[in-house]
């Protein structure tokens, strides 16, 4: 079950170097592997010299399945856990209890490697420095601390790990690099491998070969550890994948170039001793005597490495799986600096009682056969994904074949368990079911809480429930049976490969168990909890529809005769009975849906026929009201087409008329502008005459200059000439701007009378020309109330239509913006006024004329181009914005109108195209 709320999202502040420095303690896990391998523990053999390739074997499986883990863990780059944790996403279409299983055996894997390295830190350090303090006791404060710098934060966590990771990566390339340049390897020492088996003959060697590849996957695969940080990670797509690699490079050096080396320096006997003291040779040859406490050096900080990884990746995978409704929210605790400190405390704990008790192999042992779990499940789960849905976003990509090879891993890591896992004792194999099974445990826990919060009983009756307990008792009764049977022929002798083949036996039955009681449970009570939860939706959405149709329609309620179709398709992976019964649900869903719109098609079918009856019924009554009225719709038309007629040719009668006056106008002010431009010259005789009268040469001249009155006479001709001469200019330009004006009404006077005929008066013009002329007919208003204009025009080609139509209406929008700005009181007064073509169809051109004036309300905006229609407080007009929508409209253009409310200003934007077209017999409406 999801969450209730989706968690926060982490933030992202760590790259690539900070997740491959938390990785090295993956990397490097060959270290504390190395000794048991070859050398064994107690009672548990181990494998000789031939552990080294069986660990190139193990590298090489890892790196068949990391192309695969980096596809997975990127198609939801919002996560955090690591490739385990992922599957909580990936194991939701099959079965949730999946991820839960994946994700919890993938933290009881590595938690003993916190403890373990924690010991041999804390042993290098007593050899170092502190011989004093108690070995598990340092441990444990190197734990504690480690837990302190991971409640810091994520970026704390990784700056501590680059520190460490330059030391020990320094090391680690000195003590490869140091011997071959010193000559001091025995290459043949180095590449001569013994198996040693724990009985004769081929299936001893088998055995042995597998134990020591079982216990290899506990190691080898652990660079992946680099895929826990996803969603913290800057620019995942890109810094991920370069984590994951640059990880499976430093493992290849910790697996395969070092062992062979130190293979071949210090041979087998000392590779499975005390490393932080067997090692110094490899340093000695650069170094001296400054070998020894470089090796310790060594041992030290890669240790660390290994403690920190798992508190600060691994406990992020029980935080992820919390936040998905797989284990109790308890884990999912996140501090300010998204710390997931309860998961962190929880793995710190676990990992100091390991510790405590030595972490001894057949520990290692139990959490490796749940770590294979951990890392196996993301195999198979990115081979299902891409069977199942490849169409899902993949930022990253495997290439080809990577996935099969990826597959083919974790059948191997499956063989090496079933083979390798019985020689580490019957207890150690129900350990690691023990551990396996604790997830369920938690889920079962989990699901109790979620029942309780919805008001259910905590617990429910579950398939999934049935059929794992009664897996458990079968696995119990096994090992009771197996425990018998082993104890019978131990006491006789010389039945060592029985007796191991008994323990394979227990092992494929052991994981048969796991598969029977979790896994396929919880895939069979899954698709019945989603069939459960469709049939709910059927029965409580459509079915009941149904019901509620029939009997609306038994009551001739035909519009309460409805059915939704609510059909969300049943979901099930599985190719068994299981998906042949989501299958059959699924049919059953569709034709249910295909019934409730057939119940649509009836009712309106019903509702048709109904109809039909009720309309025969007054068809009589309908055609004798129809003929009546088709009578009185057609004298109508006649009367309103006659006083249409009359209308027009009265509107020509005083069109006529008005251009005859206009005429006399015209006339009247030419004969003007003519007398004022002939008296020009008239004028030019004052001031001949006052130099005549200033001139002392005549008699006249020396007569008026000596008279005081003369020589004012003199200075008034010349002021009253120059005066003159201005006004006269002043006179010649408003003569020129009436007539102009006249020429304009002239124009709209010979439109109108046109309009009145149907007739159109095209010609080509320059629209920019135009535009000026209608800024310039409202001129004395924009400078009277002080508005700015904002030209805004763009070169266009030369427009053929009716030129006086489209001054007309550029008028009348500018005078209108100019009315509106000027009843603001604020400083921002100005039009913009923007003509180009129009960006959508480069055939039409476009005028937006946009004001900072009072603006348009929204109630208005509707009304704006109706007749009559008016905002102004006198009531005068409504008729100029109609008539322009009718112009623009009978040009084939357009006009419309945009204003985000009063006070917001407004926009006109008007369009046409650049060529005439025949003039529209009818005015249609305008939209604003």
């Amino acid at each position: 079950m999801t969450p209730a709320e989706a968690p926060r999202a982490h933030p992202r502040k760590i790259g690539w170097l900070g997740t491959s420095a938390l990785a090295m303690g993956g990397s490097n896990q060959s270290l504390f592997l190395i000794g048991i391998l070859i050398a064994g523990q107690g009672d548990i053999p181990g494998q000789g010299s031939a552990a080294i390739p069986l660990l190139v074997i193990g590298l090489i499986l890892s790196w068949f399945a990391l192309p695969g883990w980096t596809e997975l863990i990127l198609m939801w780059p919002e996560r955090v856990g690591g490739i385990a944790a992922t599957c909580g996403e990936a194991f939701r279409p099959y079965a949730p209890v999946l991820g839960n299983l994946t994700g919890v055996s993938y933290w009881w894997g590595w938690i003993p490697t916190c403890g373990w390295t924690a010991l041999l830190s804390a042993s290098a350090i007593s050899q170092w420095f502190l011989p004093g303090i108690s070995v598990p006791l340092l441990a444990c404060l190197i734990v504690v601390a480690f837990v302190i710098v991971n409640l810091l934060g994520v970026r704390w966590a990784a700056n501590t790990a680059i520190a460490i990771a330059a030391v020990s990566a320094a090391l680690a390339f000195l003590s490869a690099i140091t011997p071959v340049i010193a000559g001091s390897v025995d290459w043949r020492q180095a590449t001569s491998f013994h198996l040693d088996t724990p009985f004769d003959g081929p299936f001893g060697a088998v055995t042995s070969a597998m134990a020591g590849l079982y216990l290899i996957g506990f190691a080898a695969p652990a660079f992946e550890a680099a895929a826990c940080h996803v969603g913290e990670t800057i620019d995942p797509t890109v810094n991920v994948p370069r984590a994951m690699y640059a990880s499976a490079g430093m493992a290849t050096l910790y697996f395969l170039v070092l062992p062979v080396i130190w293979l071949g320096v210090i041979g087998p006997k000392e590779l499975s001793a005390d490393l932080a003291v067997s090692l110094g040779p490899t340093f000695a040859p650069l170094f001296g005597a400054l070998g020894k406490s470089l090796a310790i050096g060594f041992m030290m900080f890669n240790m660390f490495h290994g403690t920190l990884a798992p508190l600060t990746g691994v406990a992020r995978t029980l935080s992820q799986l919390s936040e998905d409704g797989l284990l109790p929210e308890l884990f999912a605790k996140r501090t300010r600096s998204d710390c997931p400190w309860v998961a962190i405390v929880i793995t710190a704990g676990a990992a100091i009682a390991f510790l405590l008790i030595g972490d001894p192999v057949w520990l290692v042992a139990a959490a490796n056969f749940t770590y294979l779990i951990g890392i196996a499940l993301p195999s198979v789960a990115v081979w299902l994904l891409r069977r199942d849905q490849p169409a899902m976003p993949r930022p990253y990509r495997a290439p080809r074949g990577t996935i099969t090879l990826g597959l083919f891993a974790a059948v191997c890591w499956g063989v090496a368990t079933i083979v390798g896992f019985q020689q580490f004792g019957l207890p150690t194999v129900i350990l690691g079911l023990v551990l396996a099974y604790s997830g369920a445990g938690l889920y079962g826990w989990r699901k109790w809480m979620d029942r309780r919060k919805a008001g259910l009983r905590g617990i429910g009756r579950s398939l999934h429930l049935k059929l794992t307990g009664a897996m458990l008792l079968v696995l119990a009764l096994d090992g009771a049976g197996y425990y018998l049977a082993v104890r019978s022929v131990t006491i006789q002798e010389g039945h060592t490969q029985l007796v191991t083949g008994l323990e394979d036996i227990f092992v494929v039955v052991a994981i048969l168990t796991i598969t029977v009681g979790l896994v396929l449970p919880g895939m069979i009570a899954h698709s019945a909890v989603e069939v459960a939860r469709a049939a709910d939706r059927l029965a409580l959405g459509t079915m009941a529809d149904f019901s509620r149709a029939m009997t609306a329609l038994a009551s001739g309620d035909l519009d309460g005769a409805s059915a939704r179709v609510d059909f969300v398709p049943v979901v099930a992976r599985s190719r068994d009975e299981v998906g042949e019964m989501a299958k059959s649900f699924n049919t059953l869903q569709q034709e249910i849906a295909k019934a409730a719109m057939g119940l649509s098609g009836a009712r309106e079918g019903l509702r048709r026929a109904r109809d039909e009856l009720t309309e025969t019924n007054v068809t009589l009554e309908l055609r004798v009201v129809a003929r009546t009225g088709e009578l009185e719709a057609t004298h109508k038309k006649l009367i309103v087409a006659a006083r249409r007629a009359g209308m027009a040719e009265v509107a020509i009668g005083i069109l006529h008329n008005i251009g005859n006056v206009l005429n006399s106008i015209n006339i009247s002010v030419t004969l003007v502008d003519q007398l004022l431009r002939s008296s020009q010259r008239r004028a030019g005789n004052l001031t001949k005459l006052a130099e005549l009268l200033d001139d002392e040469g005549s008699e006249l001249g020396r007569a008026a200059r000596q008279d005081p009155r003369g020589r004012q006479v003199i200075e008034y001709l010349r002021k009253y000439s120059r005066h003159a001469e201005l006004e006269r200019g002043e006179v010649l330009v408003e003569l020129d701007s009436l007539i102009r004006s006249i020429d304009h009404i002239k124009q709209i006077v010979s439109s109108q009378q046109a309009l009145a005929r149907g007739a159109s008066l095209v010609e080509a013009f320059d629209v920019l020309e135009v535009t000026d002329e209608a800024v310039r007919l409202n001129m004395t208003r924009i400078e009277q109330h002080r508005i700015a204009i904002e030209r805004r025009f763009a070169a266009l080609p030369t427009v053929t239509a009716d030129k006086h139509l489209l001054l007309q209406i550029l008028v009348n929008l500018i005078s209108n913006a100019v009315r509106a700005v000027a009843e603001i009181t604020g400083d921002l007064r100005s039009i913009a006024i923007t003509v180009g073509l129009d960006p959508t169809d480069p055939t039409r051109v476009t005028w937006q004329i946009e004001d900072t004036g009072v603006g348009i309300s929204a109630d208005h905006m509707t009304r704006i181009f109706e007749s009559g229609f008016t905002t102004k407080t006198t009531g005068q007009g409504g008729f100029g914005l109609h008539s322009s929508a009718l112009s623009a409209e009978r040009m084939a253009g357009s006009l419309h109108a945009y204003s985000d409310g009063l006070g917001k200003g407004a926009r006109f934007v008007l369009g046409f195209p650049l060529r005439a077209t025949e003039p529209l017999p009818e005015q249609a409406s305008v939209a604003s």
